[in-house]
């Protein structure tokens, strides 16, 4: 299915079952397909699971325009709107995380049942005060290392055969361009979430890779100390970056108990 955005962009969307509503969104350069472990997963518990491919991602245009985190938090916004959802569950990973938090930081989050990020610190870029973002970025090699993030390992074992050829024929007919999108990937490098992640109120679920091999330090400290009662973390060990696609199982297994207890 597709819809187009206030400004002229058509994004590519899925929005299957129902129930409550779950909505899966990936991480920078990711595709939907990438969440068919857990839009299974999901369906099969009883919910309604609805997936996106950002602008100039998957299947959706490719375009130069608004390459923002703040705007593709409107642009999810407005997909909740042409979906006619509310009282959603919102499950983001990497700078689908990221996006979460932009969208509590413009829409509230009063449509709001949960959140769970996967694999993402509130901060990516270490410095004086902070060094849990990603392996060796400060302020003084940003412009050196940003080019080169995808570059890196993102897993440490291997994903399910069905899901790698899944996601690999998608990629293949809807290849990412990396020269498009480095001015999303800058703008989502430059955030800081921290004081959004502080005045959560609702429930959130913290899933991390503790073996990604992408973040240095222990950002799970950060998110265990903030005063959010509604606040869950979760590790899991031997899985890289993409743990959702690698670990499918438990992390499903982690979702699916989270939601049913913030949900009683």
């Amino acid at each position: 299915m597709h819809f187009l955005t206030s400004d002229g962009v058509q994004l590519t969307y899925t929005d299957e079952g129902t129930g409550d509503v779950v909505i899966l969104l990936t991480g920078y350069s990711g595709i939907k397909e990438e969440w068919y472990e857990q839009t299974t997963y999901l369906r099969n518990q009883g919910f309604r699971v609805i997936t996106l491919d950002w602008r100039s991602h998957g299947a959706s245009t490719r375009t130069t325009k608004n390459l923002r985190v703040m705007r593709l938090a409107a642009d999810l916004n407005e997909l909740i709107q042409k979906t006619a959802v509310n009282n959603m569950i919102m499950i983001g990973h990497s700078m689908g995380a990221s996006i979460i938090w932009a969208y509590i930081t413009i829409f509230g989050q009063k449509n709001l049942k949960s959140i769970i990020t996967i694999d993402e610190s509130p901060k990516p870029i270490n410095d004086a005060h902070w060094q849990s973002g990603l392996q060796g970025l400060n302020w003084d090699n940003f412009w050196l290392m940003s080019p080169h993030i995808l570059d890196r390992p993102m897993t440490i074992c291997e994903i399910p055969k069905n899901l790698r050829r899944r996601v690999e024929k998608q990629r293949s007919a809807y290849p990412f361009n990396k020269e498009i999108g480095f001015e999303l990937l800058v703008d989502h490098l430059m955030q800081d979430w921290r004081r959004v992640i502080h005045q959560v109120q609702v429930p959130q679920l913290f899933i991390l890779s503790v073996d990604s091999g992408l973040w240095q330090g222990n950002y799970r400290k950060f998110c265990e100390k903030e005063n959010n009662i509604g606040i869950s973390v979760k590790s899991i060990a031997h899985a890289g970056h993409l743990v959702h696609m690698e670990k499918p199982s438990i992390v499903n297994a982690f979702i699916s108990d989270f939601l049913f207890k913030s949900m009683r």
